[in-house]
């Protein structure tokens, strides 16, 4: 292995390690199965009145689903993650995604979901799986990949969820042109990913905890107490920030997701698919922009940390600019919403990939489980609250825009809380890199 070290002692050590070819396809493999799962949470809000209709409930209550959704599977990502740093981690992506596509399946199935409280659980039990898969892929691919490409390695897998995430609605729209209805899409959503467990259970590798590393640690040979070991996980200062940006950052991830097509029908007078393609290019543009700024912050990373925290801090505030004036300036054509929200997605989305490449690089291999199962429940915590936020807003005063107003605003919090990573990120590396080196 080779190691480049520069003059500045901020500066990260580089490594020149190679993916397998069984590694770079497991890791392809992952990002496939994450696809579907996250083709799922989104069906949901598409289907919202067709759900009103049939089970006789309001939209508020649908509201409270979804965030029941989203906190329970965090709690779940908790336990997910801890076992991530102790046994398999490929036997537990497979029960992880398991748990997530049965419950899916049957959430499309009549006899099953036949009332709303069906409905809820079947909705719970996803969320268990995919609350599971988010802190053993991170962990899994910060092994497959070296600190060089661990934002781009990222992106792609944000990419995979980002598209994911503009499916649901797809799949929801094609399923309620069916004699089937709506439970279709989430047959549709969860079917693929039982071949692509299996094929992942014969063709995947399963990576040496740290096997990418400049120094690669022992293992651990004791069995720490799970409050020890994510004690260990906050005394990192810059993981308390990163984990404390993510509430408030993750609020309006949330909530737009949920109301915003009804927001641009309701207060713009959009048809559902004006307001929908307005949904739609905002989402490709945050795919688009998560690659580019992962690439954009890989480089910066190997000049010094800091200035990844500097990049995200500062573009963060830059994105709310457009989507503030998408949400609240009316205008005569839609190709101006249309160019605010390819903006507002460009811009806002620069943290995505960037976290979670800082979050592996200030953390040893055997942390990074409990590390990503920690940040999940604090991403889920806030994506979660989301819709109850948006529900409670329109039970108590019916103001859509109110509702957007106060999800962007969620955002400057976000930003003067990642700033605080200028300050630590460069000091919990180093410590990182000398516990490594004192584990040798």
């Amino acid at each position: 292995m080779e190691v480049k070290m520069t003059n500045n002692t901020s500066s990260l050590p580089q490594t020149n390690i190679q993916s397998s070819f069984r590694d770079k396809l497991s890791l392809v493999l992952i990002v496939f199965m994450s696809f579907f799962l996250m083709a799922d949470m989104y069906i949901t809000p598409a289907i919202i009145p067709e759900l009103s209709e049939e089970y006789g409930v309001n939209a508020d209550n649908i509201g409270w689903a979804g965030t029941a959704f989203m906190l329970l599977g965090a709690v779940m990502g908790l336990a997910f993650g801890y076992f991530n740093d102790k046994v398999s981690r490929k036997k537990l992506l497979l029960i992880a995604v398991a748990v997530g596509e049965v419950p899916c399946f049957l959430t499309g199935l009549p006899g099953v979901t036949y009332n709303f409280e069906m409905f809820v659980l079947m909705r719970t039990l996803t969320g268990f799986g995919i609350g599971g898969i988010y802190p053993i892929t991170f962990s899994l691919l910060s092994d497959y990949v070296s600190d060089k490409n661990r934002a781009k390695a990222s992106a792609f897998v944000d990419i995979a969820w980002g598209l994911g995430i503009l499916s649901g609605p797809i799949l929801a729209s094609y399923a309620l042109s069916t004699d089937y209805g709506w439970r279709l899409a989430f047959i549709m959503a969860a079917v693929p990913s039982f071949p692509l467990i299996l094929i992942y259970w014969f063709v995947a590798t399963e990576p040496k905890r740290g096997q990418s590393e400049v120094k690669q640690s022992k293992p651990e040979t004791t069995d720490k107490l799970i409050v020890s070991g994510f004690k260990t996980v906050l005394s990192n200062k810059t993981n308390i920030l990163l984990f404390l940006q993510g509430i408030p950052g993750s609020i309006p991830w949330g909530l737009l997701p949920f109301w915003i097509i009804t927001f641009f029908r309701e207060e713009r007078g959009f048809s559902p698919e004006e307001a929908t393609m307005i949904w739609e290019v905002f989402g490709i543009a945050t795919v688009v922009g998560g690659l580019m700024w992962a690439v954009f912050g890989d480089w910066l990373f190997q000049k010094r940390a800091k200035y990844v925290a500097i990049l995200c801090s500062t573009v963060i505030l830059l994105g709310m600019l457009p989507e503030y004036l998408l949400l609240n300036v009316v205008f005569d054509e839609m190709s101006s919403y249309l160019a605010l929200g390819v903006m507002g997605g460009l811009f806002i989305s620069v943290a995505s990939s960037n976290v979670r490449a800082l979050l592996m690089n200030v953390n040893v291999p055997e942390q990074r489980g409990r590390v990503f199962s920690v940040y999940n429940f604090a991403d889920s915590i806030g994506k979660g609250i989301g819709p109850a936020i948006g529900g409670i807003i329109l039970a108590t005063t019916s103001d859509y825009q109110l509702m957007v107003n106060i999800a962007v605003s969620f955002w400057l919090i976000c930003a003067l809380i990642f700033a605080g990573t200028i300050f630590t990120v460069e000091k919990d590396r180093e410590a990182m890199l000398k516990q490594q080196n004192s584990n040798r």
